[in-house]
């Protein structure tokens, strides 16, 4: 079973952080290998947990990128493998204030078919929106919910209200193939998103003939202060990765390796659509994560050094 992807060209500098931007489908200069079975020592990593006595991380340089509020466990983890963790959060998430439209938004949700959430972000604002307006609160039985991703749900949960689908994949495409035969013209569904949300599940639910109201319950900002700190991180010592865990914190990214005219020797994504904008922004060479979770990326980052291709050591 694969864990990971590792996505490199031929000519991509390490030490810069540079690449050539997607290589084309069959493009024999790119290369992905996924790795699975056990390290040297025969203990398998297929999480961060199952390897935190031999430390595999131990000396490299990661900085984690995740908004304040959902960093600090991932650097946790890295630390207990034996990294130096930085958390320089890139991006700020906080919650819409309560407009009339998004009142509105809201309200339809009591009665929709469906209510869609695209992250754990959209759980919480949607939530504390909800409480806001004073509405009842909603029904086990309808609308039934969507989540992303296992975590989603799990946010969904602790609100009391499981999910009825979880995406196989953990994507807004994911979640357009887990509604395909499920739902029917003429059903209204509520996606709860942020302002930054790729617009993906609403053009292909109207496509299903489905009525579509969005509701923007958050704001992703970019945090400057966060980008410059970067800047001087990679300007000051060599960074082994840099995690990306958005296509808005690889353009942050992008920026501050612009600026400090040098990047870290690797990048970890947490997903395809994530590694699409790092590889078009020229960031590479990219781990990806499998799945596409904090738990994947700790795992695929953990193989990569295990099986030798990890930051700072030759492509095999």
């Amino acid at each position: 079973m694969r864990r990971f992807s590792f996505f490199a060209a031929v000519g991509d500098s390490g030490a810069s952080g540079r690449g050539d931007g997607p290589a084309p489908a069959g493009d024999p200069t790119r290369r992905e290998t996924g790795f699975a079975g056990s390290g040297p020592g025969g203990q398998a990593a297929v999480d961060g947990e199952a390897v935190v006595g031999d430390r595999p991380l131990a000396g490299r340089v990661v900085v984690v990128t995740r908004a304040k509020h959902q960093g600090e466990h991932l650097v946790g983890r890295l630390k207990a493998l034996g990294a130096r963790a930085y958390h320089v959060p890139l991006i700020c998430v906080s919650p819409l204030p309560l407009t009339d439209d998004l009142a509105a938004a809201l309200k339809a949700a009591r009665t929709a078919d469906w209510l869609i959430f695209t992250s754990q972000n959209g759980v919480d604002a949607f939530f504390a929106r909800y409480r806001e307006a004073a509405l009842p609160p909603l029904s086990p039985a309808r609308p039934k919910r969507v989540a992303v991703g296992p975590k989603t749900a799990e946010r969904l949960a602790a609100f009391g209200l499981p999910a009825d689908v979880v995406a196989e994949e953990y994507t807004a495409e994911g979640v357009v193939e887990a509604l395909a035969g499920r739902v029917a013209p003429g059903e209204h569904a509520v996606i709860v998103r942020g302002t930054l949300s790729r617009d993906v599940v609403a053009p292909a639910l109207r496509e299903y003939g489905l009525e579509v109201t969005s509701a923007v319950v958050y704001d992703n900002v970019r945090d400057e202060a966060g980008v410059r700190r970067l800047q001087a991180l990679l300007r000051e010592s060599v960074v082994d990765v840099v995690t990306l865990t958005s296509p808005s914190i690889a353009e942050a990214v992008a920026e501050a390796v612009a600026a400090a005219g040098r990047g870290p020797l690797w990048y970890a994504s947490i997903g395809p659509v994530t590694t699409g904008r790092a590889r078009a922004l020229g960031l590479a060479p990219v781990i990806e994560a499998r799945p596409f979770t904090e738990e994947g990326l700790v795992a695929a980052l953990v193989e990569a050094v295990r099986f030798g291709e990890a930051p700072g050591r030759p492509l095999s």
